[in-house]
């Protein structure tokens, strides 16, 4: 019996060096000119606008970006970061090579039109879901050495293990893989496993020493896991920053969330070629006058310098506006920018129109391209992150 192979051993190290961060020069794909193509659904007191064709031209530019022979898995957790997970499968199912979803229940929707490979990033949890991820063919992720273990019993296949490679959440460590090929191989289990699963500390890359670092290990273990049990394994690593900047990390598919929506995962001054897909709007639902000295809402933090007019919008923080937002908020009607006046409550929120005529019905624009309302500004003025903004105020049942 030959001896068992150690990682360092069997690790086939690249050189890895910062150099490797570069933009890859690759234009995106051309298409013609066409009329963008908008889905509109109201979701209690907002309306959202997902616009279809900036999501079919942002994958493609991803796409763009990737090494050869690697894919693109489309990540549509948490109602597709507010865009509504059927919108979003309907509108790209065509461009993608497959999904990430954290939950069964995520996989489902997508299932009823997709017949791609779909991953789930967070596992089963439950004889139920074991019972559909095995009836739908569905990559499940396996979270520690526990389930795994549990897994295996169970004889669940397309098992992705996931490795944990610095980010400290769900993973096996590297000094536990010995003990896991163990269990695999005890159990004869090794036509369960088809893949890896890693996940980077940094969404946008910014510790690149620690990034490269990660990289390092996920080869590294991959290569002693591939090695113990005689087989290949499909591999996956890369988040949004990695698929547009690092080829290095894009193994065998990326998994872009926050870019596939148009939003960068380096900030509003490094967009690339992406088109944010998602508007959110509101309706006015009174208007009035108020005295000179009134105050309008909670704990009285506005308080009218002049007569003013006031237009009750309906939408809250219960329908995912920052409450953080009233001090320097702003909207748009009919062209013109407004003013948030006083705090903003659970589903109402009031702004100052002495700018313009509002009447009960008219829509206001809450978030979307106009300045000072996009994701970044909100997320910017708030102290909270783009992918927050998106995930509260966008769709959350769709």
């Amino acid at each position: 019996m030959s001896k068992p192979a150690t990682m360092e051993e069997e690790r086939e190290e690249d050189e890895l060096t910062e150099n490797n961060f570069k933009s890859q020069d690759k234009e995106p794909p051309k298409k013609e000119n066409q009329e963008d193509i908008v889905i509109r659904k109201k979701e209690k007191g907002k309306i959202v606008e997902v616009n279809t064709t900036n999501l079919q031209k942002n994958i493609e530019f991803l796409k763009s970006r990737l090494k050869k022979g690697s894919k693109i898995f489309a990540v549509a957790k948490s109602a597709a970061y507010g865009h509504g997970i059927i919108n979003v499968a309907n509108a790209i199912e065509k461009f993608t090579d497959g999904w990430c979803v954290a939950l069964v229940e995520e996989a489902e929707k997508i299932r009823k039109i997709s017949t791609k490979n779909i991953l789930v990033m967070k596992g089963t949890f439950s004889d139920e879901e074991d019972e559909f991820a095995q009836i739908n063919n569905l990559w499940i992720v396996v979270r520690d050495f526990y389930d795994l273990t549990i897994k295996i019993k169970k004889g669940i296949k397309n098992l992705f293990i996931k490795l944990d490679t610095g980010m400290g959440r769900l993973g096996i460590l590297k000094e536990e893989l010995p003990k896991a090929i163990e269990l695999i191989k005890s159990e004869r289990a090794e036509n369960l496993i088809i893949g890896t699963i890693s996940h980077f500390a940094y969404s946008n890359l910014e510790d690149k020493k620690f990034i490269l670092e990660q990289i390092k290990s996920f080869s590294e273990m991959n290569s002693f896991i591939e090695k113990s049990l005689g087989k290949k394994l499909i591999k996956t690593l890369s988040n949004s920053a990695a698929t547009l900047e690092l080829a290095d990390a894009h193994f065998d598919f990326t998994r872009p969330g926050i870019a596939l929506y148009g939003i960068s995962p380096f900030g509003k001054n490094k967009k690339f070629e992406l088109s944010p897909a998602l508007s959110v709007k509101t309706n006015v639902i009174a208007t009035k006058k108020i005295p000179k000295g009134y105050s309008v809402g909670y704990s009285r933090k506005f308080i009218a310098e002049k007569e003013s007019k006031i237009a009750i919008l309906n939408i809250g923080y219960a329908d995912g506006l920052p409450r953080e937002w009233w001090e320097n908020g702003i909207v748009y009607a009919k062209g013109k920018k407004l003013k948030i006046a006083g705090v903003i409550s659970m589903d109402m929120t009031a702004v100052l129109c002495e700018n313009v005529e509002l009447y009960p019905g008219d829509e206001v624009i809450i978030l979307g391209q106009e300045e000072g309302i996009t994701a970044y500004d909100i997320a910017e003025k708030t102290g909270k992150i783009t992918y927050e903004i998106l995930c509260s105020i966008g769709l959350k049942n769709s």
